[in-house]
């Protein structure tokens, strides 16, 4: 059996990075709060119109490739069979991509936006609640999850179709780069930015996660909610999420994914049926309507002329934290995407995902609008006074069997956490590993490596308390280049089926199959 081995000089000189800085940060608050908030101020103010831009493009082209001629290639050949079934590969794309942030967004920024409201509409109003979950189903719809799609279709291309051995981002640069900068210090460079942008972007949900689940056990058991009992939490996310990928894709994260996601449709479920099922439902389909309708707008809001710290402070921080996820979602979208074409894989991460997210989003942001407005809860009164995590603790004990709820809520939220903790674990695994072939699984020395380095990583984030924010400005202003590499990595993608079609034949069913002969490549290169 052959050995994998980690690439060691990745691993230090990414860790060493990551350790600079979160050291700076630690050692020196104020100036890394202002540093990092200038960085954040020029990332989503300065440049925001390209980060919009970027993210609009991102969906225009998965739509087009979906429906091109390149949407029928098929991943790995005429004789590839998916691995998974379809439920459990959708499963496995939504619960990689949301962590546990989802539900606590769900709640809570509706209230945000009811008191600090969008597109001019008074604090409170009708209008403002017209926005209230309208911005969260756009902020966790179709243009987010074309972000996390756009970087699998030239990972998963590379490694089923040009069956590649290097799962290094900088290698898939290589067309564009050159091989002497790919396999250099330029590569390295990428690689590092790439798993630090990568690690930033899952550790800054890790804070919310568990303040959320220590609110919880406080008021279920009265255990303190303070720094202790949230590293406790951290540690069991370490645990769970280790054992996880050292079974494996198939036999941990597929079945993760299935029970947590099963259990949080049931969650949902019941929500709104002892909810105000007539409100939710009203309400969503309203939210929907609004939201298509002011689609285009919302994409491109910046409001230069009112000023307004809206589309900069929401929006484009959004969709530069996305594009921060560029490896963790590339590399796990190609791997198990075998067997599938492009456009199955496209359409079933932008559709399953945005679905995924609405059915959330709908359900306990509604649930919460509808407390709100109807005066029968304030939850933007608790969420002043507590503070965000045990207002929503405090609403899902409204429901009836409450404290059961709020037991099966507190599951839910810990495994939807720690199966994103899972996909990035395994993500960087591959990406760090030697000569490993997408259908080999990175050894288990690689993967407990990158558990304790993910982890590591969180522990620090929430130790640094108040500074977390300054984390939260690194990860957009790691998003950023993260965002150069998308446009590079899509430019090697056309230059690859371009030169790829000309020899590919047509299935009987229409698939399109790649015949990549790599020694000719290398001769006419």
């Amino acid at each position: 059996m052959k050995k994998i081995e980690l690439d060691k000089p990745l691993f230090a000189l990414s860790v060493i990075f990551t350790a600079i800085i979160l050291c700076y940060t630690i050692l020196n608050p104020s100036s890394a709060e202002a540093v990092f908030g200038a960085m954040f101020h020029w990332v989503c103010y300065d440049a925001g119109w390209l980060v919009l831009l970027a993210g609009l493009a991102s969906l225009i082209l998965c739509i087009w490739i979906s429906l091109s001629k390149y949407g029928k290639i098929r991943l790995g050949g005429k004789d590839a069979k998916p691995a998974f079934s379809f439920s459990t590969y959708a499963f496995m794309m939504f619960t990689s991509g949301v962590g546990s942030s989802l539900i606590y967004w769900a709640m809570g920024e509706p209230m945000y936006y009811l008191s600090d409201p969008p597109m001019y509409a008074e604090a409170g109003s009708v209008q403002a609640s017209m926005w209230a979950i309208t911005y969260p189903l756009f902020h966790w719809g179709p243009t987010a999850w074309a972000i996390y799609c756009i970087p699998g279709i030239p990972f998963a291309y590379y490694l089923h179709c040009r069956n590649k051995k290097q799962l290094r981002l900088s290698n898939v640069c290589e067309d564009v780069i050159g091989r002497k900068n790919a396999n250099g210090i330029l590569g390295y460079i990428i690689n590092i930015f790439a798993v630090f942008g990568t690690m930033c972007a899952v550790s800054t949900g890790i804070g919310f996660c568990a303040d959320l689940i220590c609110s919880g056990f406080n008021t279920i058991a009265g255990t303190p909610n303070n720094l202790i009992s949230q590293l406790l939490v951290v540690l069991a996310f370490v645990l769970t999420f280790t054992i996880t990928v050292l079974f494996g894709i198939k036999k941990g994260v597929a079945k993760v994914s299935d029970i947590c996601t099963y259990t949080a449709l049931g969650l949902g479920l019941y929500v709104l049926i002892f909810g105000n099922s007539q409100f939710i439902l009203s309400y969503y389909t309203d939210s929907v309507g609004v939201m298509f309708q002011n689609y285009f707008r919302m994409s491109t809001w910046l409001d230069p002329v009112g000023g307004s710290p809206f589309p900069h402070d929401w929006t484009v921080y959004y969709w530069a934290w996305y594009f921060a996820y560029l490896v963790m979602m590339g590399l796990f979208l190609a791997k198990i995407s075998k067997g599938r074409t492009l456009k199955e894989m496209i359409l079933t991460c932008v559709i399953a995902g945005s679905a995924g997210c609405s059915f959330f989003t709908g359900i306990f942001g509604g649930y919460a609008v509808g407390m709100q407005t109807s005066g029968v809860y304030n939850l933007i009164e608790w969420m002043n006074e507590m503070g965000t995590s045990p207002a929503i603790i405090k609403l899902v004990q409204t429901l009836p069997l409450g404290s059961i709820v709020l037991i099966v809520f507190l599951i839910v939220e810990f495994f939807l956490m720690s199966t994103t903790l899972t996909s990035a674990t395994y993500s960087l695994s591959m990406m760090s590993s030697k000569n490993m072939s997408v259908e080999e699984e990175p050894s288990n020395p690689v993967k407990i490596v990158w558990a304790v380095a993910v982890g590591g990583m969180s522990i620090v984030a929430l130790l640094m308390g108040g500074s977390i924010s300054a984390i939260k400005s690194v990860t957009v202003a790691a998003g950023f280049p993260m965002l150069i590499l998308y446009i590079i990595i899509m430019i090697a993608f056309f230059k690859w089926v371009k030169k790829d079609m000309k020899k590919a034949t047509t299935a009987e069913n229409g698939d399109i199959i790649i015949h990549y002969d790599e020694e000719n490549d290398s001769k006419e290169k």
